[in-house]
């Protein structure tokens, strides 16, 4: 069985957003399958739900299920990832098994965050909490994104979680922004079947060289193509860095915006997908927003071919 334990992330995963009705009421779960198309139509090798981008903190245990039922449904040959992180150790239990449960190849793990004191003990006690909680099969990936959590996962809480986990734990998706702290964490565990996944879009050419094998990328749900070529054209020559500054360069215009609202708008502007909404505290453009927005993405375009 050692075989089915591995799992390959290698290639590029999109870090899918997750569409709501208007106002973030509800899930609109009749979105999913024309987007993941798109995303399969484009080179994207697997999905990663209910992440950042996939505003998965503000999605309610009883919704989570559903998510990654509608997923996985569509998902055909790519391997579905399923975030899980909740502040409770039972939340975030209940959320890996219902995951698991969904069909999803793999969890993902934040640490609980709300406390930035949480220490390696206490980190190694919560992770190792919920991996016991999950049947003996479920496959895991840390999910370091300090930037959003305030707290980066030691290399000895990843170490202490190898040695009790070898079979479940496959890697970490660092989504430090830091080509150094992602190189310590390929360094740690080199050697080994584990996998460090680039997850820092405006950093993916760098973190491809310091050992990266995969990406997982959030601007893979507007521009799934050019977040893939960064990882052929690393590949091929070794320097993605002109396609990492094009993709930069789209992450700029859309960061002048709030950034779910503007991830959302331009889904629909590249890809031709109906918009859908966010969910607060995120929010949707305003109208004056989606013309300046769409004015500096046409004048993007044109420079961009």
């Amino acid at each position: 069985e050692d075989a089915a334990m591995t799992l390959n992330l290698s290639g590029l995963t999109a870090a899918q957003v997750t569409p709501f009705t208007e106002g973030g009421r509800e899930v609109d779960l009749d979105w999913l399958p024309a987007h993941i198309e798109y995303l399969r139509d484009n080179g994207v090798n697997h999905i990663l739900t209910l992440g950042t981008n996939g505003e998965g903190p503000l999605v309610g245990l009883h919704e989570r299920k559903s998510v990654v039922e509608a997923v996985v449904k569509q998902s055909g040959m790519m391997r579905v990832l399923a975030g899980v992180g909740c502040l409770s150790m039972p939340d975030t239990i209940q959320a890996a098994n219902d995951a698991l449960d969904a069909g999803a190849d793999a969890i993902a793990l934040l640490p609980s965050h709300f406390f930035p004191d949480a220490d390696a003990r206490g980190l190694v006690d919560y992770f190792a909490s919920v991996i016991e909680s999950i049947p003996a099969q479920g496959r895991v990936l840390l999910y370091n994104i300090p930037p959003n959590t305030h707290l980066d996962i030691p290399d000895e809480v990843l170490l202490a979680l190898l040695d009790l986990f070898p079979d479940q734990l496959i890697g970490i998706k660092d989504s430090s922004g830091d080509p150094e702290r992602t190189r310590r964490y390929v360094e740690a565990t080199a050697g080994s079947d584990f996998q460090v996944l680039a997850g820092s879009d405006h950093r993916h050419a760098e973190l491809y060289q310091v050992g990266c094998q995969g990406g997982v990328s959030g601007m893979a749900n507007i521009a799934p193509m050019l977040a893939k070529t960064i990882l052929s054209v690393h590949r091929d020559t070794g320097d993605a860095s002109r396609v990492q500054r094009q993709l930069n360069e789209l992450r700029d215009l859309m960061l002048q915006f709030t950034r779910m609202g503007a991830t959302k708008q331009l889904i629909a502007i590249v890809s031709g997908l109906p918009l859908t909404h966010t969910r607060p505290p995120n929010r949707d453009l305003v109208a004056e927003e989606v013309s300046a927005l769409e004015a500096a993405v046409g004048r993007y375009l044109v420079g961009a071919t």
